[in-house]
């Protein structure tokens, strides 16, 4: 006999399946005329629901109880339409955790009508975990309708299971000066009563001039070097 979820307390001591059962019970339910109404159509693969045969496992044993109605599951995330859940569903289910991608929604449909509700795991590739198997009661799925998905996570101690990851140091890319050498410029400041060459005598200003050091020596004639005559002066000598 499989046990039924009525309260929150109940759903904390089992904490698998969450955030695919907050996506069931606030998207994909509503409640209306006592009864539980379909807001999407698992025959039509939905989600990625499909067909569920409730065969008999190696122990003879059911995994549901045999009625009148269809079963149908979700939660595969390989299964054709799963794409179509949102990403915090996905989330936490592409990893390296032994017991990603397991957990799964089985409902039983009449017409357009959710009979039964129903959380499970699988323990193998073939198999469900009947440990881990409970109906989900129709006021429990109000309940987590109510709430935020948020809410219902601290509520159900969700984020105290997620490790701390501390921030990774910070590193300096920024480049390494290196010493280059620059031209000696040098800043000449002229004074107002003195004016600058090419300049009007009546315009003064305070403009500054870049001077510019240099090691090579400007192309002025030596005082010690014999003048050029010029051509009169050779042509008196002549005569």
């Amino acid at each position: 006999m499989l046990e039924t979820l009525n309260e929150l307390a109940q759903l904390r001591d089992t904490r698998h399946g969450l955030k695919l059962l907050y996506w069931f019970a606030s998207e994909c339910v509503s409640f209306e005329n006592n009864g539980m109404l379909s807001q999407c159509d698992p025959a039509e693969g939905d989600f990625g629901f499909h067909h569920f045969e409730n065969r008999y496992d190696q122990y003879r044993n059911k995994l549901l109880p045999d009625i009148n109605f269809p079963y149908f599951v979700v939660g595969n995330l390989n299964s054709p339409g799963a794409e179509e859940l949102p990403d915090y569903v996905s989330e936490d289910n592409y990893t390296d955790d032994h017991d990603s991608n397991t957990d799964r929604i089985i409902v039983s449909v009449d017409e357009e009508w959710f009979v039964r509700v129903y959380v499970t795991q699988h323990h193998d590739r073939s198999n469900y975990d009947p440990n881990a198997t409970y109906r989900i009661s129709k006021g429990l799925l109000m309940i987590i309708r109510r709430m935020s998905l948020n809410e219902f996570l601290v509520e159900m101690g969700y984020y105290t299971y997620i490790q701390y990851v501390p921030p990774m140091p910070a590193i300096n890319y920024s480049p390494q000066t290196t010493n280059t050498v620059s031209p000696d410029f040098t800043a000449v400041s002229l004074l107002s009563g003195e004016p600058a060459h090419n300049e009007s005598p009546e315009i003064h200003t305070n403009d500054t001039i870049i001077q510019l050091n240099e090691d090579t020596t400007t192309n002025k004639p030596s005082p010690n070097l014999p003048k050029k005559k010029g051509f009169w002066e050779r042509f008196c000598t002549v005569l």
